[in-house]
């Protein structure tokens, strides 16, 4: 299923890349990569996606851990609050950014501050799985390592540091793959805040891949999906190294 579903598309999808003309039957070698990094929308594209990531998921995993220990902490109403910050996953985008259209001003979402409202979405719609993933990684540590720790005379930020941050690493590690994989569906909401060509400032790679797509430019669209891909699988590749060595020292 996986080759059949995922792989082979992907590799015809390549081929497409070097191909031109109809049907891409005739051999272009680099000239379609070479053309969509010469243009100006590809540019701006990945750079919002870029910008949005380096952004995003820095701040997802901050909050998503800052809220998941203060969840440890307090016991009173912990299992409803880690109900209730699940809530945004389950309502509809649209609903959503209707709510925001009437709160904020047409100008807003018209400007640069159009990347910050969407950012806002983004982080608002995921640091509750995100927090849930975390608050499981955090009941994995054993209490036993804190009291050694106190004992020691180890204060707080210490045993963040040396004991909370290097056991939560996979967790960490797991969250910003799939921070990565739901930036990618904010396209939704860009969309319906901006339309096909919004604000430049939240223009996505997304747009530029589903303008060429409606405007049947096959080349350009297997290009900009390849360049899109690549990212996604080096990321995902370096995380799971990583959490294959922490095994094999363990």
């Amino acid at each position: 299923g996986t080759f059949l579903f995922f792989a082979l598309p992907f590799g015809m999808v390549v081929s497409y890349s070097f191909g031109m003309g109809g049907g891409q039957s005739h051999f272009a070698g680099l000239e379609n990569y070479r053309k969509v990094l010469s243009s100006q929308a590809f540019r701006l594209a990945a750079g919002n996606t870029a910008k949005f990531l380096l952004i995003g998921i820095p701040l997802l995993l901050v909050i998503a851990l800052c809220v998941a220990l203060l969840l440890r902490q307090t016991l009173f109403g912990r299992k409803l609050c880690s109900n209730t910050i699940l809530i945004p996953l389950v309502i509809p985008i649209a609903s959503i950014v209707m709510v925001v259209e009437k709160l904020i001003p047409a100008q807003v979402l018209e400007s640069p501050s159009a990347f910050w409202v969407l950012m806002a979405l983004y982080l608002w719609k995921n640091f509750g799985y995100i927090t849930v993933l975390l608050l499981a990684g955090l009941s994995m540590i054993p209490q036993g390592l804190y009291d050694a720790a106190a004992i020691e005379g180890a204060n707080g930020v210490q045993k963040l540091w040396h004991i909370t941050l290097p056991l939560l690493l996979p967790s960490l590690a797991f969250g910003t793959v799939i921070g990565i994989i739901n930036s990618f569906k904010s396209y939704r909401e860009a969309f319906l805040l901006g339309g096909r060509y919004p604000h430049e400032s939240i223009y996505m790679l997304q747009h530029f891949l589903n303008n060429n797509f409606e405007n049947l430019n096959y080349a350009r669209l297997a290009v900009a999906s390849v360049m899109t891909a690549l990212p996604i699988i080096l990321v995902t590749l370096a995380v799971l190294l990583i959490r294959r060595k922490e095994h094999k020292s363990l």
